[in-house]
């Protein structure tokens, strides 16, 4: 086996491996460079015995935190005309256009 570091994201051995990772690869696997992961380099004999190495380096910057979603206030009525962004269509008689459907 050889120990080897994650570089970057990648999946190996039905786990996700992220930078700075140390696991093993099968001899077998690292001799042959077309099945080798291109995302993984050799362990060093400093390097951490597991889990994420703090001074890895990372020339990626670090995912964008999602904008905090501010509610918006709800429309009056079904919000079809603020949706459509004006009023309804004229060829609509007027008492059908303001009127609500018959309640039963």
């Amino acid at each position: 086996m050889v120990d080897v570091v994650a570089t970057e994201r990648g999946y190996f051995g039905g786990a996700r491996r992220e930078p700075g990772e140390r696991f093993s690869l099968p001899d077998v696997l690292w001799k042959d460079e077309k099945r080798r992961p291109t995302w993984v380099r050799l362990a060093r004999s400093g390097d951490k015995a597991g889990g994420k190495a703090d001074a890895e380096p990372s020339d990626k910057k670090p995912a964008a935190k999602p904008a905090k979603s501010t509610t918006s206030p709800q429309p009056d009525g079904n919000g079809v005309q603020e949706a459509l962004g004006g009023p309804a269509p004229d060829w609509l008689a007027p008492e059908i256009q303001n009127s609500s459907p018959p309640v039963d």
